[in-house]
């Protein structure tokens, strides 16, 4: 044709052709990636609502509102690699032996617990298994005889012989233990997915456990309220506002060397995570100036370490105070504050730690000891003052025959009143402690008698009377008028070192006319019983003349309060 460019035409409809072309070809790239991120949400979607399902099936018998949940799948715990040389054998033929069931069966437990109930403690356990198992074989040594429910014949049941808790089985790969009436409401209630199983189902460590505080605040608030006057006031105020907004308490844990723990507290929402994370940073900071305080008393006081160990101890408590005070101990994710305690350096960190709080938790050791010490002051007073009460005088420190040799000391006689008449009816009053008949009830000591520090041999006490000259001990009848001083002024009963106790049959105390009662102190401070039967606590920076004063019973010395 005239006019026209054959060549250029041809061009230019190929390059339609071309554009085209790749307009379709761009058409066809998006709609396949559309095609691609429609699957991806999908499958996302469908693995949530899987995972949501399997989540739902699994505590589909825990109720709702439980005060708290435990979780282990055991399965994946016992499959660890780390874990290989675990005696598995052993324990799968120790729970065969005392169970009836192969505990190697397990695949998953699931504990949860509720508030007590007037019938007590309120707890359910599902335990579910890889292959059927019949609670029928449970040994009959731990477990009643089976039955069933008369509403339902598949369910058999069975009782623990010692514990108010029944075995409940319905499924051959599902076991429940509980109280009954948690139990009641396992069997009876419908699945419900509440934020505290929600959570925990979430989780992808092995053990995991959270508890709820909505049902424990009003208890919490009420103990904060009562103890008010026992805690220190920079701690109380945060602790109540920790008490406010927290919602729940998370811990998930894996198992083997390289283990990690994680502690999560959930605020109850956006606003109060700020007022809780501020809480938690004042009690850190003043958690530590206390707890360096307790433990550098507690190292000073210490009358077994030397003073260069004392110097090192006081110098490490300081670094670790000034480690503690900068590191990042959590973070703030959402509305939970998460402790991550990786224990990958599982063994520098254990160390650090047990170093740091071995004098507290010595500390913390010790002061149970005491109280269990005047425990058993008070009841060695209160079994004098009935003493007293039955025979109108104290017990003679000790017993006599007729040319005035001693025989047994007080700590027998009062036996009938620390519930040991029995053995106060073996003893031949008229014989000395060691006689071949006496001496056999040595090793026999009650354990009021025992102080629970003492590491010194079998039938020695530590708790001893005092006496000299103006003491009722050194009279043959010790007599409540003879206490003029004042029996809440007077002591009648001390705890020694190990280093001065006695066979507890033996009529031996601590003569102050020939000894100084300091060299009789406990390490750091010694506990004494008052003749009205109260217990102090005296430290040996007490001034002499009070304590003199303190032991004689009608000396006439004013006793400071």
């Amino acid at each position: 044709m005239p006019g026209i460019d054959l060549d250029s035409f041809s061009q230019h409809c190929g390059a339609i052709r071309l554009d085209d072309r790749s307009r379709r070809c761009k058409v066809g790239g998006l709609v396949a990636r559309l095609r691609f991120v429609v699957t991806i949400l999908f499958l996302i979607v469908g693995i949530r609502s899987l995972h949501s399902q399997q989540v739902a099936d699994r505590y589909s018998q825990i109720p709702g509102d439980s005060l708290s949940i435990t979780s282990i799948d055991f399965e994946t715990i016992r499959n660890l690699k780390e874990l290989e040389m675990v005696p598995w054998e052993i324990l799968a033929a120790f729970g065969k032996q005392e169970l009836g069931i192969d505990p190697m069966l397990i695949s998953t437990i699931d504990f949860t617990s509720g508030l007590p109930s007037l019938n007590g403690l309120e707890f359910g356990i599902v335990v579910r298994t890889k292959e059927p198992v019949d609670i029928a074989q449970l040994n009959g040594r731990l477990f009643s005889d089976m039955t069933r429910s008369p509403r339902n014949q598949n369910m058999k049941i069975r009782s623990l012989n010692d514990a108010p808790a029944k075995v409940v089985q319905l499924e051959p790969l599902t076991v429940m233990v509980g109280s009954e009436g948690t139990l009641r409401r396992m069997l009876t209630g419908k699945a419900q997915m509440s934020k505290t199983i929600e959570l925990i189902g979430k989780s992808k460590y092995p053990v995991r456990s959270i508890t709820a505080i909505e049902p424990l605040r009003p208890i919490i608030e009420g103990a904060l309220a009562d103890a008010g006057g026992a805690i220190p006031p920079q701690f109380l105020s945060d602790l109540q506002v920790v008490a406010e907004e927290l919602s729940y308490i998370q811990t998930e844990s894996s198992v083997g060397l390289s283990a990690e723990v994680v502690l999560k507290l959930g605020a109850k929402d956006k606003d109060s995570i700020d007022r809780l994370v501020i809480a938690l940073e004042r009690l850190r900071k003043n958690g530590l100036v206390f707890a360096e305080a307790m433990v550098n008393q507690q190292i000073q006081n210490d009358g077994q370490m030397t003073p260069e160990v004392k110097t090192a101890a006081l110098q490490y408590v300081q670094r670790m105070k000034g480690f503690l005070t900068t590191a990042d101990l959590w973070n703030v994710v959402g509305d939970e504050i998460v402790m991550d305690g990786r224990v990958a350096y599982s063994v520098p960190t254990i160390g650090v730690l047990v170093g740091l709080l071995l004098p507290a938790v010595q500390a913390a050791r010790e002061a149970a000891r005491r109280m269990s010490s005047q425990n058993n002051i008070k009841q060695i007073m209160l079994a004098m003052l009935n003493h007293e009460s039955t025979f109108k005088q104290f017990p003679a420190r000790t017993s006599r025959d007729a040319d005035g040799k001693p025989l047994i000391s007080w700590r027998v006689r009062i036996l009938p009143f620390v519930e040991q008449n029995g053995l106060y009816k073996e003893f031949h009053q008229d014989e000395p402690w060691d006689s071949d008949h006496n001496i056999k009830l040595l090793e026999r000591m009650p354990a009021v008698y025992k102080h629970p520090s003492f590491v010194g041999p079998e039938g020695h006490t530590v708790y001893l009377t005092p006496y000299q000259k103006g003491t009722v001990w050194t009279l043959a009848k010790p007599l409540m008028r003879n206490i003029t001083d004042g029996t809440s002024n007077t002591i009648a009963c001390f705890e020694t070192n190990d280093e001065h106790a006695v066979p507890w049959t033996k009529p031996d105390d601590i003569n102050l006319d020939q000894d100084d009662i300091f060299d009789f102190f406990r390490f750091g401070v010694s506990n004494v019983g008052m003749f009205d039967g109260s217990v102090r606590a005296i430290e040996p920076s007490i001034d002499p003349a009070v304590l003199k004063a303190m032991i004689t019973s009608a000396g006439g010395e004013v006793v400071p309060n």
